[in-house]
C-alpha cells in the first residue's frame, strides 16, 4: 500500500455536494430563520428608503448656427458669417454642464433652502408644498447644514430650535464658509412674515400663498436647512448626466436622479432655459457691437459724404457747370474699377495670411472665416477649410468617447497634420499669385493716372471730386444695408436649440429601491450566510464526520460502518435495542467469517487512536452477535490501561488476566469466564489499571495463552490499548490476524489518519481495516443510502427523493 501523504489536501479544499446537501437539510430551520431575517430587513430598507426617480429632456442642436450669421435673415441675402459654422456637440455638452450655468440655475430656483419633515425612522423632503417659506438675509451670515427645527404653535407664531455640535457659517463678505467648532443650542418664539435673527443665521419664515393642509404634517417634526450655493451646485455637477443620443444626431439627452420628481423637473427646465437664453444674449451682444460699430462708421461716412458732395457742388457752380470729356470719364471708370480691384485683392491676401496665422492655433480653428465672407469664391480652399473643421471636431469627439491617447485619436492627428500642411501651400500659392496681380493693377492704375494727368486742370479736379464722392455714397450705401440686416437678425429672436422632449420622469415610477431585486439578494444572502457558516465549520472541523471523508484521507479499507446506539444501553448488556446497531454488527460478522477462511487464524484485534471511540463497544457487541450467531468465542480485555470493566458478569472464583500473565501458576481456565445469558461467549477480564502494561503484553504467556486457545475457539477477539497514545498494541500485533481500527464521527481527527497510513504502508501493520462508529440517519448500513437491501452503487446516488420530500413536507 503506498502512502498517504495528505498532499497540499486539506478538509476546507474539497467540496462533496452530497455532504453539503446533506448539511443544509439538518440545518434547515437555521436556513429557514436566516431567509425570513434578511428578508425582513430587505422589507424594511425598501420601507424606509427615500425612492429615487430619474429625469429627463432632450435638446435639438440646430448644427448649422443660423442664429450666428449676424446680418443674414431668412428676409435677406448675405451677412457675415463664420465657416461652416457647425456646432461642437461636445462644447455644447461642455457648456451644458459647467458650473455657472448650473449655479445660474440653482439660484434662480432658490435650491439653497431645503424643507423636511421628519419621524422617528426617516427624513423626508418636501418641494413646492410646505407650511412654511424661508427668505434668507443674503447679507447676514447663514448656518450651513444643520436642521433648524420649527414647531407651529399658532396661525402666527412658531418656535424655532436649533442643536449642533459643529456647524458651517458662510461669510457674506467673501462667500467662503468656516467650521465653527462650538456647540450650539438656541431656541425662540418667532412670528411669521418678520425677521428672526441670531449671530449666526437671520431669515424671515412667511405663510406661503398656497393653502396648505397641517393636519398631513402633524405626527411629524418639520425642519429646514440653508445650503451654500457651491455645495448645491457641486451636487448637481456631479448628478447631471448629458450625452448624444446618437453619432449621427445632433441631440442631446440631459437627465439627473432625484428624490422629488417635481424639484428635478424644475431644474432641468430651468437648466435648459438658461442655456438656450445665454446663447441668445450672446448672439444679441455679438448683433449688438456689430451694430455700434457700424452706426460708428456711418457716422464718419456720413460727415465725409456730405462734405464731398458740397465740395463737388461748389466746385461744380463756380467752375461754371464743366463736364468731364470723354476721355476724363473713361480713365476716371477705369481707376475706379482698378481701385476696388486692387482693395479686393488686399482683402484677400490679408486673408489668406490671417488664416496661415489662425492655422497655427488649434484652439482657434473655429473663428476661420469663410473666404466668401472677403468675396473669394474659390472651391477648393473652401473644401479644404470645411476639411480641416471636420476633422477637429471628429478629433473632439474621440476624445471624448476613446481618450486622448486612442489609436484612433493618433492616426486622425496625422491626418490633420497632412490636411493643414495641404492647406497652408495652397494658402502660400494664392498669397503669391494674389500679389502678382496686385502688382499688375498698380501698373494699370498708374497709367490711368498719367491720362488724367494730361486732362486741363478743371477737369481733373472735377474727377477728383466725383472720385470721393463716388467712394463715401458706395460706403454709406453698403454700412446702410449691413445695418438694416443685423437689425432685422437680431429681431428674430430664433435660439440655436429647441427643446424635444420637456422634462419628465422616466418609466413607471422609482429606479430606486428596487424591490425584486432587493428582495432576491435578500434571499440569496440568507442562503449564504448560513451555508458559508457550515463550510467554514466544515473547513475548521477537523474530525471525521462519514465514510467519504474517511475514504478521501486513507486508503485504508474500511469494512463496516456501526450505526450510533441512541438507547443509552449498557455496552455489557446482551441485549442491543437499536435495530441499527444489530444491523450494523450482523454486517461486520459477516464481513469478518468472508476475510477469515482460515480457521487457524481466527485472531481478531480491535484497537482505535485515542479513548472514547468505541473499540470496546465494537469489540464486546462483535462478540455477543458472533455468539448470538453459534460461534465460539472468546473476548479478551487487554486494555490494560482503561479497561472496561465488565465486573458485573464476572464468574466468581476466576482470576484477573493481569494476574495470569504474571504468576504461572494460574491456570488459564481459571481465568475464562462465561455471559450468564450467552454460553458461547467466554470472556478473560482486567479488572484494574496497570501501571506499566508493556510488561504484560510482551509476556510470553500471553502468546502461549493465544495459541493455546486458538483450536477452542471460532473467534479470539482481543480488546487491545489504543495505538495512538502508546504502542501497545504493536506488542501483540504478530498474534492477531486481522486488525480492526476503530475511528469515531465528530472524534477521532484526520491528522490520526496519517500514522494509521504510515504503519500500514511501512508493513508495520498488515492487514489493517477500518470500523467508522457512530454513523447517523439513513446512511449508518456502509454501502447503502438508506436502510433497504442494495449494492454500493445505491450508496453513490444521492440522498433520493424520499429525503428530499420528508424534508420540504
Amino acid at each position: 500500500m503506498s502512502e498517504i501523504d495528505f498532499p497540499g489536501i486539506t478538509k476546507g479544499m474539497e467540496v462533496n455536494l452530497k455532504r453539503l446537501l446533506e448539511q443544509v437539510l439538518q440545518h434547515k430551520y437555521l436556513f429557514l430563520i436566516s431567509i425570513i431575517t434578511c428578508l425582513g430587513f430587505a422589507m424594511a430598507y425598501i420601507k424606509l428608503s427615500t425612492p429615487v426617480y430619474e429625469i429627463s429632456t432632450s435638446l435639438l442642436i440646430d448644427p448649422s448656427g443660423t442664429s450666428r450669421q449676424l446680418g443674414e435673415s431668412k428676409y435677406m441675402d448675405g451677412g457675415v458669417g463664420m465657416l461652416e459654422p457647425d456646432k461642437n456637440i461636445f462644447n455644447e455638452i461642455g457648456v451644458i454642464k459647467s458650473f455657472g450655468l448650473i449655479e445660474q440655475t440653482v439660484k434662480a430656483l432658490n435650491f439653497d433652502v431645503g424643507y423636511f419633515a421628519e419621524t422617528n425612522y426617516k427624513e423626508q423632503e418636501y418641494y413646492g408644498y410646505f407650511p412654511f417659506e424661508v427668505i434668507l438675509d443674503y447679507s447676514h451670515p447663514q448656518i450651513f447644514d444643520t436642521p433648524i427645527y420649527i414647531a407651529i404653535l399658532s396661525d402666527s407664531t412658531y418656535r424655532l430650535r436649533v442643536k449642533a455640535n459643529k456647524f458651517e457659517l458662510s461669510n457674506p463678505v467673501n462667500g467662503t464658509s468656516r467650521t465653527i467648532e462650538k456647540a450650539l443650542d438656541y431656541t425662540k418664539t418667532g412670528t411669521f412674515g418678520k425677521p428672526l435673527s441670531h449671530s449666526y443665521f437671520s431669515f424671515i419664515l412667511r405663510k406661503p400663498s398656497y393653502p396648505v393642509v397641517l393636519d398631513e404634517f402633524s405626527d411629524k417634526r418639520l425642519l429646514f436647512k440653508v445650503y451654500s450655493f457651491k455645495n448645491v451646485t457641486d451636487s448637481y455637477l456631479s448628478n447631471l448626466e448629458v450625452s448624444q443620443i446618437d453619432i449621427q444626431a445632433s441631440i442631446l439627452e440631459l437627465s439627473l436622479k432625484g428624490t422629488i420628481v417635481a424639484k428635478e423637473t424644475d431644474f432641468l427646465d430651468k437648466l435648459v432655459q438658461n442655456y438656450i437664453r445665454g446663447q441668445l444674449l450672446e448672439r444679441d451682444e455679438i448683433a449688438q457691437n456689430k451694430e455700434d460699430f457700424i452706426r460708428q462708421q456711418l457716422f464718419s461716412i456720413a460727415d465725409s459724404l456730405a462734405i464731398a458732395e458740397r465740395s463737388l457742388e461748389n466746385f461744380r457752380r463756380n467752375s461754371r457747370a464743366i463736364d468731364l470729356t470723354q476721355t476724363g470719364a473713361n480713365a476716371l471708370n477705369q481707376v475706379q474699377d482698378l481701385t476696388s480691384r486692387k482693395a479686393q485683392l488686399e482683402v484677400s491676401i490679408r486673408y489668406y495670411q490671417s488664416q496661415l496665422q489662425t492655422l497655427q492655433d488649434s484652439s482657434a480653428i473655429d473663428q476661420i472665416l469663410a473666404p466668401s465672407v472677403v468675396g473669394i469664391n474659390d472651391p477648393l480652399l473652401n473644401d479644404n477649410l470645411l476639411e480641416i473643421k471636420r476633422l477637429y471636431a471628429e478629433r473632439a469627439r474621440l476624445k471624448f468617447t476613446k481618450g486622448q491617447r486612442s489609436l484612433d485619436v493618433e492616426l486622425l492627428n496625422q491626418q490633420i497634420k497632412n490636411s493643414t500642411n495641404s492647406l497652408r501651400e495652397n494658402l502660400r500659392n494664392l498669397v503669391q499669385a494674389s500679389q502678382f496681380t496686385l502688382q499688375n493693377i498698380e501698373l494699370q492704375m498708374a497709367n490711368q493716372e498719367g491720362i488724367i494727368s494730361q486732362l486741363p486742370n478743371n477737369e481733373k479736379q472735377l474727377l477728383n471730386y466725383q472720385r470721393k464722392s463716388t467712394l463715401y455714397e458706395n460706403l454709406f450705401n453698403y454700412l446702410s444695408q449691413e445695418l438694416a440686416k443685423t437689425g432685422i437678425a437680431k429681431a428674430e429672436e430664433i435660439p440655436d436649440t429647441k427643446v424635444l422632449d420637456p422634462a419628465r420622469m422616466m418609466g413607471d415610477g422609482p429606479i430606486a429601491p428596487q424591490e425584486k431585486l432587493i428582495l432576491a439578494l435578500a434571499f440569496i444572502l440568507g442562503m449564504i450566510f448560513p451555508l458559508g457558516w457550515i463550510i467554514l465549520y466544515d473547513s475548521l472541523d477537523e474530525t471525521i464526520n462519514n465514510i467519504h471523508e474517511l475514504e478521501t484521507f486513507s486508503k485504508v479499507p474500511v469494512l463496516a460502518s456501526i450505526a450510533t446506539d441512541e438507547s443509552k444501553s449498557s455496552l455489557s448488556v446482551a441485549e442491543i435495542k437499536e435495530w441499527k446497531v444489530e444491523e450494523s454488527f450482523r454486517d461486520l460478522t459477516a464481513s469478518i467469517q468472508f476475510l477469515i477462511p482460515d480457521k487457524t487464524k481466527n485472531v481478531i484485534g480491535i484497537t482505535s487512536t485515542i479513548p472514547g471511540e468505541g473499540k470496546s463497544f465494537c469489540a464486546i457487541n462483535l462478540g455477543i452477535h458472533f455468539a448470538k450467531a453459534g460461534k465460539r468465542i472468546l473476548l479478551i480485555d487487554s486494555d490494560f490501561r482503561k479497561p472496561s470493566h465488565l465486573e458485573a458478569i464476572a464468574n466468581e472464583g476466576k482470576k484477573d488476566f493481569a494476574e495470569f500473565l504474571l504468576d504461572e501458576e494460574i491456570a488459564a481456565a481459571s481465568i475464562i469466564h462465561t455471559h450468564p445469558d450467552i454460553p458461547y461467549l467466554h470472556l478473560v477480564m482486567t479488572s484494574k489499571e496497570e501501571d506499566n502494561p508493556q510488561i504484560m503484553l510482551s509476556s510470553a504467556r500471553y502468546a502461549e495463552l493465544i495459541e493455546e486457545l486458538k483450536p477452542q475457539y471460532d473467534y479470539i477477539i482481543i480488546d487491545s490499548p489504543a495505538i495512538g497514545l502508546v504502542s501497545d498494541y504493536l506488542l501483540i500485533s504478530p498474534l492477531i490476524a486481522i486488525n480492526l481500527f476503530v475511528v469515531r464521527r465528530k472524534l477521532s481527527k484526520l491528522s490520526f489518519l496519517k500514522n494509521l497510513n504510515k504503519l500500514t504502508n511501512s508493513k508495520t501493520l498488515e492487514h489493517v481495516y477500518l470500523l467508522f462508529n457512530g454513523a447517523v440517519g439513513k446512511s449508518f448500513k456502509y454501502g447503502y443510502d438508506r436502510y433497504e437491501y442494495g449494492g454500493r452503487e445505491t450508496a453513490r446516488s444521492g440522498l433520493g427523493l424520499k429525503a428530499i420530500k420528508n424534508w420540504l413536507f
